[in-house]
């Protein structure tokens, strides 16, 4: 059985789930009264997928409305603690799984999320390099339960939120897209293979290795010129 919660009730509704819970990730009672819910409706809690997340338009944080990068946060990272804190002991009565979505960057250039800082949508990339590290302390802390967290790494999906950004797509940027379909199905065959992390598509897996040269790629962005452009346009968006 699945629920799906969202905060639009009818999407939940048109999810196709067993149980449809409208609720908002960025409030800590109603996702408690969710986990409950579902606990209390199917008598377990197997599997947890914490997907919900936002981004914003194209801008630096100097020129984004107030509010909005706490917003992105507040869904994207807290949301996502929302979801894990009441399912934890469920969780651990069932040696069940959790799943955080991380990314592999901010939608106009999504393959270097957490590798590199992301113009123009620093909020998204902080967020996400939130949820990474948060589902990394939450695997050691449930290891000695049984209970098993995977990290998901998503490059480019196909969605409202990427087409949202209002980046006009380039020929490039549309071929490295991946359907929601294929994003999940790479999802549950990692938490079948009880996988620490996966990255969807798998063209990306190389940007581990490099990710130790961080600081350093930092230093070249601060040099480059294209960068710079970059900075100026969005800071006039």
């Amino acid at each position: 059985m699945v629920c799906a919660v969202d905060i639009d009730e009818d999407a939940a509704l048109g999810s196709g789930a067993a149980l449809a819970i409208g609720a908002d990730v960025a409030d800590r009672e109603a996702m408690a009264e969710a986990v409950d819910r579902v606990v209390k409706q199917f008598g377990r809690l197997d599997l947890v997928f914490c997907t919900a997340g936002i981004t914003h338009r194209p801008a630096t944080l100097r020129v984004l409305e107030p509010g909005t990068a706490q917003r992105v946060i507040d869904v994207n990272l807290i949301g996502t603690l929302n979801t894990l804190e009441p399912a934890i002991d469920p969780l651990i009565a069932s040696r069940g799984h959790a799943v955080l979505v991380s990314s592999m960057g901010w939608p106009p250039n999504s393959e270097f999320g957490t590798l590199l800082p992301t113009l123009g949508g620093v909020a998204y990339s902080t967020s996400k390099v939130a949820v990474e590290m948060l589902g990394r302390g939450l695997r050691i802390e449930l290891s000695p339960y049984g209970v098993g967290v995977t990290i998901a790494y998503f490059g480019p999906v196909d969605t409202a939120m990427v087409r949202l950004t209002n980046v006009p797509p380039t020929r490039s940027s549309e071929r490295l897209r991946i359907s929601p379909e294929k994003a999940a199905a790479g999802v549950l065959r990692a938490v079948e293979r009880e996988k620490v992390r996966v990255i969807i598509p798998g063209r990306w897996n190389f940007l581990n290795v490099v990710r130790p040269l961080g600081v350093h790629l930092d230093n070249l962005l601060l040099r480059s010129r294209k960068q710079r452009d970059f900075i100026r346009t969005y800071d006039s968006a």
